[in-house]
């Protein structure tokens, strides 16, 4: 499962303080705690809004509307995210290729999303046939 791969790389980004010297960090103590909650918090929320999505099975639109926002909310997590870890490497001076499999993951999952969600079309006009 990619959300499960996105969410490990996350969480070993936030075990090694987004991969900060270690002077940078002493310095930016409490700002690397705020990010670290805000993007745990975000991970939990996209993992969350998969797997509300992926467990509704619509038998009628509004059903299918339900499973488009939860997916949509997903797609919403991913940016939030990217737009925290930006923050991260503006404010701690981090060199993008640090984070380049992260950002890989991520619009990978973003493309993934995008591509259920157009995919799910067909199933709406199933429904709408009925």
């Amino acid at each position: 499962m990619n959300y499960f791969n996105l969410a490990d790389g996350i969480d070993n980004l936030i075990e090694n303080y987004f991969w900060a010297d270690y002077d940078v960090i002493q310095q930016h103590k409490l700002f690397i705690k705020s990010r670290a909650e805000a993007i745990e918090r975000l991970t939990d929320e996209l993992v969350y809004h998969i797997k509300i999505a992926n467990s509704i099975y619509p038998t009628c639109n509004a059903e299918w509307e339900d499973r488009r926002v939860e997916m949509g909310k997903a797609v919403g997590s991913c940016y939030a995210i990217l737009t925290n870890l930006q923050r991260v490497m503006m404010r701690l001076r981090i060199p993008d290729n640090k984070y380049t499999n992260d950002v890989k993951n991520i619009t990978k999952m973003i493309n993934s999303l995008k591509a259920w969600r157009k995919s799910d079309n067909a199933l709406k006009s199933k429904l709408e046939n009925k």
